[in-house]
C-alpha cells in the first residue's frame, strides 16, 4: 500500500547508475534496485536508466513498479558530450523528472548527461557511494586528478545536492569538494533478510570448522586494497603464530575484483602460511549467500574506505555480530549493538579478535540487537521515505 502524501505522489524520480543486469551482482546494484523499488512502493513515479551498455543478448531484470529505460548501446567515453536526443528519449519514455539521481561518479556518461540535464533545467543529485573521500581519491590518483580538473568538479558543483550514505562520508566530501548542499541517508536492507535467519540453515563448512574455532566471514567483492583484505590476512598470520591461544579461521565469499586481486590473495595465503586457516569459496548468490553469512560467528569488514557497505547491513539484518574498521562508515551502528570497531592495521585487528573470542558468549545477544536495529531503522521503505523528504526540499525549497 502506498504511504505518501500528495506532493510526493506527484514526484518523478529518474535513477541513473552503472548497474549490472544480474540482480545477484554487487552491493551498488542491490542498493540502487532496493531504493528504486521502495520508492515506487510508497507511491513515487520512478524510472531507472542503466548507464552502461548491456552485453549482447542480455536484458535487464525488471524492478517492481519501476520503468526501465533503454541503456546506451555502446560505451560512452566523452564526459563532455552526449546527444541532445537523450533528453527527448527520457521525456518520451518517462516524462520530465523532478529529480535525476546519479549513482557513482567517474562514469563519463553520467557527467555528459548531467550537462544536458542542467541545460534542460532538470535538477540532479549525486549519490557518491564511497568514491569521493581522500583514500578513494588516491586510487588511480593521476587519472582522478585530471578528471577532477577537466570535468568532475563542475559535475559536482552543478549538482543540486550530494547524497552521502553516512555522516563520515558527508564530512570527507565537504572537506574535499565544493558542494551546494549535502544530505545523509543510509542504505537499507530487504524485508526478506529480516526473516531469513529463521528460515535458513547455516552453510556446511565441513572439516574447515573444528570445535572451538572462531569462524570469521567476509562476503563481498574481493578487492584486496579497498576492502582491507591484505590487513586481515596479515592479522590472521599473526594469530596463527601465537599458537595455543585459540583457533581462528576465515572464509571469504565473493568474486575477485580483478585478476591482480586474485593473484594477490592466493599469494598472500601461501606466503603467510594460511592454507589451512583461510579459504576463498567463490561467489555465492541468493539464499546460498545468506547461508554463508549465517555460517560465520563474526562478520568482518576491514575496509579502508566505503560509503556504507551493504554487506555489513545484511550481516546485521541476519543477526551476525560484526567487526569493522572506521573506513566502513558503519562503526557507530556496529558499536551501538555491541559489535567491534578497530583501527585498520594488523595489530589492532589481532587484539580486537582476541577480545571477541573472550566475549563469544555474547554473540547471540549482539546478533539480536543488530537484527532489531535493522528492522527498526534501516528497511528500504524507511530509507525511501527519508529520500523522498530530501527530494521535496530540493523541488520545493523553503
Amino acid at each position: 500500500m502506498a504511504e505518501t502524501n500528495e506532493n510526493q505522489a506527484a514526484m518523478k524520480i529518474l535513477h541513473v547508475g552503472g548497474i549490472d543486469p544480474s540482480r545477484s551482482a554487487g552491493g551498488q546494484n542491490h542498493s540502487i534496485r532496493g531504493l528504486a523499488a521502495a520508492q515506487a512502493e510508497i507511491g513515487l513515479s520512478v524510472g531507472l536508466l542503466p548507464s552502461l551498455p548491456l552485453p549482447s543478448g542480455v536484458s535487464m531484470e525488471e524492478v517492481p513498479g519501476v520503468l526501465l529505460l533503454e541503456s546506451p548501446s555502446k560505451p560512452h567515453y566523452n564526459p563532455w558530450l552526449i546527444s541532445h536526443d537523450w533528453i527527448e528519449h527520457i521525456r518520451r519514455d518517462f516524462g520530465t523528472p523532478d529529480i535525476v539521481n546519479f549513482h557513482s561518479t567517474y562514469i563519463p556518461f553520467h557527467t555528459a548527461l548531467a550537462r544536458r540535464c542542467k541545460q534542460a533545467d532538470w535538477p540532479y543529485i549525486i549519490t557518491a557511494r564511497g568514491v569521493m573521500n581522500s583514500l578513494a581519491q588516491n586510487v588511480k590518483r593521476m587519472k582522478k586528478s585530471i578528471a577532477n580538473l577537466l570535468f568532475f568538479r563542475s559535475y559536482v558543483k552543478n549538482a543540486a545536492a550530494i547524497h552521502a550514505l553516512s555522516p563520515g562520508e558527508a564530512k570527507e566530501i565537504q572537506d574535499l569538494f565544493e558542494v551546494k548542499r549535502i544530505f545523509t541517508v543510509s542504505n537499507g536492507v530487504e524485508d526478506y533478510l529480516l526473516e531469513a535467519r529463521e528460515k535458513l540453515s547455516p552453510a556446511d563448512l565441513g572439516d574447515f570448522k573444528c570445535p572451538g574455532d572462531l569462524i570469521l566471514g567476509f562476503v563481498g567483492r574481493i578487492d584486496m586494497y579497498h576492502k582491507g583484505l591484505d590487513l586481515l590476512l596479515k592479522a590472521m598470520a599473526i594469530l596463527k603464530s601465537q599458537a595455543g591461544e585459540f583457533g581462528c579461521k576465515l572464509f571469504v565469499i565473493g568474486p575477485f575484483h580483478r585478476k591482480k586481486d586474485e593473484q594477490s590473495f592466493f599469494s598472500a595465503v601461501k606466503s603467510l602460511g594460511l592454507k589451512d586457516g583461510v579459504k576463498s569459496l567463490g561467489p555465492k548468490y541468493g539464499e546460498e549467500k545468506l547461508r554463508y553469512f549465517l555460517a560465520c560467528d563474526v562478520f568482518v569488514h576491514t575496509s579502508r574506505f566505503e560509503g556504507m557497505p551493504m554487506s555489513v547491513l545484511e550481516a546485521m539484518a541476519l543477526g551476525r555480530p560484526c567487526l569493522v574498521t572506521p573506513g566502513s562508515n558503519t562503526g557507530e551502528l556496529v558499536r551501538e549493538c555491541g559489535g567491534w570497531e578497530c583501527k585498520p592495521n594488523p595489530g589492532a585487528i589481532v587484539e580486537t579478535i582476541k577480545s571477541i573470542y573472550e566475549k563469544r558468549d555474547s554473540f547471540v545477544a549482539i546478533g539480536r540487537r543488530s537484527h532489531e536495529l535493522m528492522r527498526s531503522r534501516f528497511t528500504w521503505r524507511q530509507v525511501a521515505q527519508q529520500m523522498s523528504q530530501e527530494y521535496l526540499k530540493l523541488c520545493k525549497p523553503e
